[in-house]
């Protein structure tokens, strides 16, 4: 079941996995939002590489549906941020 909320003012991060585009997406009026910020140019990026990867591997050996389950599934609750298909 996909996470529904309103993203339209949300700020994308976005970063790409074995050659596959991703983005974050945050809430700039969440808690999380303003820590991103400071962190060092690029910093971000990095992290949401490791961690993509640590929790769903190799986006390539996915099908496009079993990717999405994936992301439906990280973003199950969410409420600052999304993981999504950029």
């Amino acid at each position: 079941m996909a996470t529904k909320l309103d993203t339209t003012n949300w700020v994308s991060y976005p970063f790409s996995v074995k050659g596959m585009k991703f983005k974050t997406l945050l809430d700039p009026k969440g808690s999380f939002y303003e820590r991103i910020e400071m962190m060092p140019k690029g910093q971000f990026m990095k992290e949401n590489v490791r961690i993509f990867l640590k929790s769903i591997g190799d986006p390539n050996l996915l099908s496009a549906k079993q990717l999405q389950k994936q992301l439906d599934e990280i973003n199950e609750g969410a409420s600052q941020a999304l993981l999504a298909i950029a």
